[in-house]
């Protein structure tokens, strides 16, 4: 076949050809053809339709020319596989050269040769990079150097770019490693979740799981977002494929070639084998890492943890077991665990721990066990069988977390809440600690005795309570304060704790105290203080055991909530008094009287006494100076007692004698009483003297129950009060009592209910007989009768109900015509300082009217003010009762 010596071969790229092999090609002819678009000169077109060109010579159609290019004609062969253009292969021919058939068929068999090796090349390259990445993956010490190492292996085949991302959480794709044309990467925006950013192949291989393919970068419209940036790199086809790490995708890893057509099928599915082997190598490099990150966990964690094997021999314990058995690594290693053993569980316990354990179970309890200083520890264990990859047992783990701490403070927590509300309930008592210390034994590991030493007032301390073993002469101590002054607030009992309180101790205590305490193999002692005052010991000790360091810990915690008790019943104690008795002068109170004296048996004699000048007192000289007068007149009273005599604080001012006396006697007391209280009371260096009102009442003749005899008494005593001296109590009182309370109550009524009426009483000129006004009278009609005014006006102002009458007066006649005469109307001094006087005025202004007031009126300068006021509304005054008292002209 004579054909010229020069040729080419070119490959498909995106829309154009990229010349890729030239044989003696003239200089600017490689130039030129560097990059032929399809369509364009003689390469160009075969490229686009896959059809062989042989043409004679260069003519109008060989567009890509040069100034001096020599004659020639060309042989072009498409590149194809099927339907699929890969490229063209140029040959030169002499001018005027035609081929024979035979020849035609010759060259396109070789064109067909080179597409299959064009192909078989593309796939080549992907099985050297999985080969390589496979040596890679053994030889990377993590997994990003083994991602770079994968990148950078693609590159070196021929892609322009590989890249690693990682789907995020929130829908976007980070760049994890790549290698080759990085700065296509560089703010480049990718997603794996629905968004425009999201359509590319790297987001769909994400979200489906499935490789996804690009082959025509240029024309794919998923591509828009990239496609510029992906021209500008020389990007023709793309490929994702997912990258699943422990049963899900983790991210994808993207590659990049220069071919529009690559990743056919045989390629795409070598670099699925890549990315499963990547997927693994994730994988792998993940697992190390966690198995790492627990070696170290398991080194570094707080709970003991040790393997034994099916026969229980340790032979694996981390440091933290060392640390809290006490015991070296070596010691531990080939031993049982019944070396932990502390004697506090039962041989069930342990009996139902290997059966649970032989099936296969886990087992998980709180141990009492001893370290190797003999000191009990409390640890909560979980014991779980090992199993290998077929399913036996083959050892047993142990992971225990000590609670010493946390289980004392739990344990007496509950303790101590339990007695509270037990106090609360009144179920047991302030000082029955008894229970408290059993719980005490239960919750403080080695703890063998529990006693609680307090300190009584004789100043002695000594056992309050004792539980657990203990020698019974320990209820005989009796200790001085001076042998327990040099102990701290805390601490053990050490020997030489003991000689020095065996020191202070007398000659015939020693010897017990000593042999008592020097049997306690460990003791732990915390003082009980209140205002800076020892007010006693809680000691917990044991015979055969050492005890946590914690247990100093919980028993301050307890120390401080027994103190707490202790001042509660001190307080209950205190608040009891205080609700049976008078701060001030320490009597009794009215409640203990109720309580003392629920039922009354006479004979008896009840004198009530109530006090005048005390509220004079604390005016002049302060509330300090009236109680301590209150104190003195309590203290003189009281001698006046005989034996069975009782005196009670019942009210401000109110004491109460009850005397074993009868009625004959009555005087007798009175006389005695009136003496002590006629006596002065010196406050601030002056002598003032009391009065008082005092009544006498007596059981069985006026009642025979607390309440009437006071009541009775309360009687008497407002006659007292009125007449002087003592007042002795009668059924004409009660008749009396009941008669007023029945006038107040109806005259409230009638006020509310408009039932009073009002009667004009002529004043008249004697000489002429003629009406100068007219006096108004208030008049009360009940029960078809009038109640007398001299017996419900004293009553309206003795209770303050007068103002009230006042007030009625003046709003009823407001609705009154014009009589044309002056209308009187009486006002009390009361109402004179009542604000709605002057508002009821307000609305009878023009009217004539003349108020009377009385002459003591007139020396409340108050009052004065309020009249002038009145007088300038135009409103006359007038006096009522004049001469009565003391007069001034109005």
């Amino acid at each position: 076949m004579s054909l010229e010596g020069k040729g080419a071969i070119f490959l498909r790229q995106g829309q154009g050809l990229r010349l890729v092999v030239g044989r003696y090609l003239d200089e600017p002819l490689q130039r030129l053809c560097a990059r032929v678009p399809l369509g364009r000169c003689l390469c160009g077109r075969v490229g686009l339709s896959g059809k062989a060109l042989v043409v004679q010579e260069v003519g109008e159609a060989h567009e890509i020319r040069y100034p001096g290019m020599p004659p020639h004609g060309h042989a072009i062969y498409p590149l194809k596989v099927g339907e699929r253009v890969l490229g063209v292969l140029t040959l030169y021919l002499p001018p005027g050269r035609l081929l024979s058939a035979e020849e035609a068929a010759l060259l396109e068999t070789a064109a067909g040769l080179l597409a299959l090796a064009v192909l078989r090349e593309r796939a080549e390259r992907a099985a050297r990079v999985v080969r390589r990445a496979a040596l890679a993956l053994w030889q990377a010490s993590d997994e990003r150097a083994f991602l770079q190492e994968v990148c950078s292996l693609l590159v070196d085949e021929g892609y322009l770019l590989a890249w690693v991302g990682e789907a995020l959480p929130g829908g976007q794709v980070r760049v994890y490693e790549g290698a080759g044309a990085v700065g296509y990467l560089e703010g480049l925006s990718v997603r794996w979740d629905e968004a425009p950013e999201g359509q590319g192949p790297t987001g769909r291989a994400i979200r489906s799981g499935e490789s996804q393919v690009i082959r025509d970068v240029e024309g794919d419209p998923r591509y828009g977002p990239w496609r510029d940036r992906a021209q500008a790199f020389g990007f023709a086809s793309s490929a994702a494929l997912p990258l699943r790490v422990e049963n899900r995708v983790w991210g994808a890893l993207n590659v990049y070639a220069p071919e529009s057509d690559a990743f056919d099928a045989e390629e795409l599915s070598l670099l699925r084998t890549l990315a499963q082997l990547v997927s693994r190598g994730l994988e792998r490099f993940r697992i190390e890492a966690k198995v790492h990150l627990l070696a170290q966990v398991v080194e570094e964690v707080p709970e003991s943890i040790f393997l034994t094997d099916l026969e229980g021999r340790i032979f694996y314990a981390n440091p933290a077991a060392c640390r809290q058995t006490g015991y070296t690594l070596e010691e531990l290693l080939g031993q049982n665990p019944r070396l932990f053993k502390s004697g506090k569980h039962p041989q069930t316990f342990y009996q139902e721990l290997w059966e649970t354990l032989r099936r296969g179970e886990i087992f998980q309890g709180v141990f009492w066990n001893r370290s190797k200083t003999g000191r009990i520890l409390v640890e909560h264990k979980i014991l779980t069988p090992i199993r290998d990859d077929q399913g036996p047992v083959i050892a047993f783990a142990s992971t225990g977390r000590e609670i010493t701490r946390e289980y004392m403070l739990s344990r007496l927590q509950g303790a101590m809440r339990s007695y509270l509300e037990g106090l609360l309930r009144e179920e047991v008592q302030a000082h029955g600690l008894r229970g408290l210390l059993r719980e005490v034994l239960e919750a403080v590991p080695g703890a063998e005795m529990a006693a609680l030493l307090l300190k009584g007032k004789d100043g002695l301390f000594s056992f309050a309570e004792l539980v657990g073993e203990w020698d019974p002469r320990w209820k005989e101590w009796v200790l001085p304060p001076e042998a327990l002054a040099h102990l701290s607030q805390y601490g053990s009992l050490s020997q030489l704790e003991l000689e020095r309180l065996a020191m202070r101790l007398p000659e015939e205590t020693r010897a017990l105290v000593v042999d008592g305490l020097g049997t306690l193999k460990d003791a732990v002692y915390v003082r009980l203080e209140r205002g800076g005052e020892t007010r006693g010991f809680l000691v917990v000790g044991s015979y055969r055991w050492r005890m946590a360091p914690e247990v100093e810990e919980a028993l301050r915690f307890l120390a401080v909530e027994i103190q707490g008790v202790l001042e509660w019943e001190e307080a209950q104690v205190l608040s009891r008094w205080l609700s049976l008795h008078d701060p001030v002068t320490g009597l009794p109170n009215r409640t203990f009287l109720e309580m003392e004296h629920a039922k009354v048996r006479g004979p008896l004699g009840f004198f009530l006494l109530e006090l005048e000048g005390v509220s004079e007192i604390n005016q002049t000289h302060g509330r300090a100076a009236g109680d301590e007068v209150l104190r003195i007149l309590a203290g003189r009273f009281q001698t006046l007692l005989p034996p069975e005599g009782k005196l009670y604080r019942t009210g401000e001012v109110e004491l109460l004698f009850i005397l074993p006396v009868e009625p004959v006697r009555a005087v007798e007391f009175y006389q005695r009483l009136k003496e002590a209280l006629n006596e002065p009371v010196y406050v601030a260096n002056e002598a003032v003297r009391l009065g008082g009102a005092v009544s006498a009442v007596f059981a069985p003749e006026d009642g025979q129950d607390m309440s009437s005899l006071l009541r009775r008494a309360d009687l008497a005593l407002r006659r007292a009060k009125r007449e002087g001296g003592l007042a002795f109590f009668n059924p004409v009182m009660e008749e009396a009592h009941r008669r007023r309370q029945d006038i107040l109550s109806g005259l409230e009524a009638a006020l509310r209910e408009r039932g009073l009426r009002l009667f004009a009483q002529p004043i008249v000129d004697v000489p002429t007989g003629r009406t100068l006004a007219l006096e108004l009278l208030l008049r009360w009609p009940r029960k078809g009768e009038f109640v007398p005014a001299s017996e419900f006006i004293p009553l309206a102002e003795e209770t303050g109900l007068v103002v009230e009458l006042d007030l009625y007066v003046l709003r009823e006649i407001v609705a009154w015509p014009e009589l044309g005469t002056c209308l009187h109307v009486n006002v009390s001094a009361r109402t004179l300082h009542d604000e709605r006087l002057l508002a009821a005025l307000e609305a009878l202004r023009g009217r004539r009217l003349r108020l009377e007031v009385t002459e003591y009126t007139l020396a409340d300068a108050k009052a004065e003010q309020v009249l002038e006021r009145i007088k300038a509304m135009g409103f006359g005054l007038a006096l009522d009762d004049f001469g009565q008292g003391f007069a001034s002209l109005i």
